[in-house]
């Protein structure tokens, strides 16, 4: 899984879900329009389990900002993000689970965040191409002997 890919199916999620909110990366370059999502991404672990297979685990932070500040928008906005980004989540050509999703206000902006994991296989560019391939194989499956 690319960070990247991840990052553009968020911002992508939250443009169709909640057209109407300005969405920004990590940071502003100028003028910030409110409301506002920032979204961030967290690597917690990324570990070569074996040779060829590879697990990421990745908490993706959705940072709410509005000029009101109110309570009662942010439940709102929680509600919406907890139906917006519901189980699963479609990233490239794969589907992620999502799990331990959290919300809570802090500085007077709503932070929600989720993990997502996977697991990918790796090789390297020539790894097919360096070993023989197995010729034909002949078995005999005879109940004798």
């Amino acid at each position: 899984m690319r960070l990247s890919e991840l990052f553009d199916a968020v911002l992508l999620k939250l443009k169709n879900d909640f057209p109407t909110v300005k969405r920004y990366g990590e940071e502003v370059k100028q003028g910030m329009k409110f409301p506002a999502f920032f979204v961030y991404l967290l690597p917690i672990v990324d570990s070569n389990e074996t040779e060829h297979r590879r697990y990421q685990r990745v908490t993706v932070k959705i940072v709410y900002m509005t000029e009101k500040h109110t309570n009662e928008e942010y439940r709102n906005m929680t509600d919406d993000l907890n139906n917006a980004f519901k189980l699963n989540f479609p990233v490239g050509n794969r589907v992620l689970t999502i799990f331990d999703k959290t919300a809570q206000t802090i500085d007077g902006a709503l932070h929600f965040s989720f993990d997502v994991s996977a697991y990918s296989l790796v090789f390297e560019d020539d790894y097919f191409t360096q070993y023989e391939m197995m010729g034909e194989l002949h078995m005999n499956l005879s109940k004798e002997g």
